[in-house]
């Protein structure tokens, strides 16, 4: 069998022509490419167009907004350099919220709420494949197994994972919760390569069921390896026959959280509250008020009176938390949660607002009660 070295791309480089050799080129027009971490890219009508997806402008990036049941998984799993701006609103397809992105379409399946698998991603990799005809084509084709340097083998799809494409496939992942980047999370993200790499109108590429990967040498290791607009022509295939579906607002907690993250690193000042300078209690009287308009205590005791009492093990972003046996005996701290075991809080002079682990071992035993407010 021929070795991959012989004609797969290098990590610092691009061995086109014996690619073109080997599997021969494909006669199909390439989408429009940019930076997968160019914030500043906003596709033309001819971007549209030579994707197959329409001709009308898209809106400027970042415009238009993520429906909230997407944004946390959005932001957790790459946000703009993996999935692109918005380019619809939520609709509904077979029973499900869904929302496309430049280079994906999520999925909402509220059957699986609270679990990792939530929010899915579309198959638009395979989905544009097809569309282009490719299937059917030499680089489609199952290859053999084997071993080889630098090289994984897929015996789910039969199709080889090399270099420069393998260590961007290893590197990213769906945020599951693993250390680093685990197989399962690239797996999520990116699904099985379903083709081998091949020139496709000058650019090398490869396909995955959830993805093309598209090679462009020069541009620095960091962004040698760019992911595809496969969300434009899948976009223009359903908006036809879409149903709009309202934009979900995020839930008080997190209106809360954003507030409070907005003025980390705030001096602390006993007795202050505003951002010019918030004790502990006066961080969460102003960010709460900011947030529900107003009526919420200043009073530590009259605020860990309010609100709907929080199990510790079920806390969400923006429910309160508060301390004890601090600087003084008794209830004598409060903060916000904002996820992960975090929570954001005036700490003391000098230091100011800042995140601190909620259980470590200072806060942790000094743990004193939860509330949620604006429910």
């Amino acid at each position: 069998m021929t070795t991959r070295a012989a004609w797969s791309r290098l990590l610092g480089g691009c061995l086109v022509a014996a690619a073109v050799t080997l599997l021969g080129p494909v006669s199909v027009a390439a989408d429009t490419l940019h930076d997968a971490n160019d914030p500043t890219y906003n596709p033309s009508s001819a971007a549209l167009a030579g994707a197959g997806g329409g001709t009308a402008t898209p809106a400027a990036p970042g415009t238009i907004p993520i429906s909230w049941e997407f944004k946390r998984f959005y932001d957790r799993s790459g946000g703009v350099p993996i999935f692109g701006y918005a380019i619809s609103m939520p609709v509904l397809e077979n029973g499900l919220r869904v929302q496309y992105f430049e280079r994906q379409r999520l999925e909402h399946h509220p059957e699986k709420a609270g679990t990792a698998y939530e929010v899915e991603l579309g198959r638009l990799g395979a989905d544009e494949a097809a569309r282009r005809g490719l299937l059917e084509t030499a680089p489609f084709a199952p290859q053999p197994g084997g071993s080889a340097p630098g090289c994984d083998y897929f015996a789910e799809t039969g199709h080889w994972l090399c270099n420069g494409f393998r260590h961007y496939w290893k590197s990213h992942g769906v945020e599951l919760g693993d250390p680093g980047v685990s197989f399962r999370e690239s797996l999520a993200l990116f699904g099985y390569p379903i083709s081998e790499e091949f020139v496709e109108n000058g650019v090398t590429v490869q396909y995955f069921e959830r993805a093309r990967f598209e090679y462009h040498p020069g541009t620095g290791a960091a962004h040698d390896t760019l992911l595809g607009l496969v969300g434009y022509p899948a976009w223009a295939a359903a908006e036809p026959t879409a149903v709009a579906a309202p934009l979900q607002a995020p839930p008080v907690g997190e209106l809360i959280k954003e507030e409070a993250l907005r003025h980390l690193g705030a001096p602390y000042v006993w007795g202050g509250t505003t951002p010019a300078g918030f004790d502990c209690s006066g961080f969460v009287y102003y960010v709460v008020n900011q947030v529900l308009g107003g009526g919420f205590p200043r009073n530590m005791d009259a605020q860990v009176a309010s609100g709907v009492p929080v199990d510790p093990k079920d806390l969400h972003p923006g429910d309160l938390v508060f301390q004890q046996n601090t600087y003084q005996w008794g209830l004598s701290h409060a903060g916000i949660y904002i996820g992960d075991g975090k929570f954001i809080h005036a700490s003391m002079p000098g230091v100011g607002v800042t995140i601190s682990d909620l259980w470590d071992g200072y806060w942790g035993p000094r743990f004193y009660a939860a509330r949620r407010v604006g429910v």
